[in-house]
């Protein structure tokens, strides 16, 4: 009688016995890895945009809000020292921006014809870990007393 091996267990080919079934650990880790860097970066990217656009709201509101301010003072405003005629745009300007506070100097310059140069500087808070912004403008008002008649052309050709 002859012996007859069973063979078959070894007659499979090499890769039906290496084949896989599902995802292994590792795998999954490293799809992980992958997606939360991608999630970051996006996240990141995201978050500098909308740093960048509401700096750039509070940089147009400080501007307008600086024009609107010149245009509203007038030698009057600025010639006593006295804070209540500034408080009124102190309040405006502390509820359009951030912790916003104005100062006014006058400019150590000489008066030319009359006319006195005032340094209006409004400054804002900017966000968190940044320098506070500060904008400033020269408004140049006319200090001719009212009751001075106006010059002719001709006196002034003269000189």
């Amino acid at each position: 009688m002859t012996l007859q091996y069973c063979f078959n267990k070894f007659n499979r080919p090499r890769m039906q016995s290496l084949k896989r079934h599902g995802i292994y650990l590792l795998d999954a880790c490293v799809g992980l890895v992958l997606i939360s860097t991608a999630m970051f970066i996006l996240l990141q990217s995201l978050f500098q945009l909308i740093d960048h656009r509401t700096d750039q709201k509070l940089q147009q509101i400080a501007v307008d809000t600086l024009l609107n301010v010149q245009d509203m003072i007038d030698l009057k405003t600025l010639s006593d020292n006295d804070r209540e005629k500034l408080e009124p745009l102190e309040t405006m300007i502390a509820r359009s921006l951030p912790d916003g506070q104005l100062s006014v100097e006058k400019l150590q310059k000489p008066a030319v014809n009359n006319i006195t140069f005032f340094r209006i500087i409004i400054s804002y808070e900017n966000g968190k870990n940044r320098p506070r912004c500060e904008l400033s403008i020269v408004r140049a008002i006319d200090s001719t007393p009212k009751d001075t008649p106006p010059v002719e052309d001709d006196v002034l050709a003269e000189n």
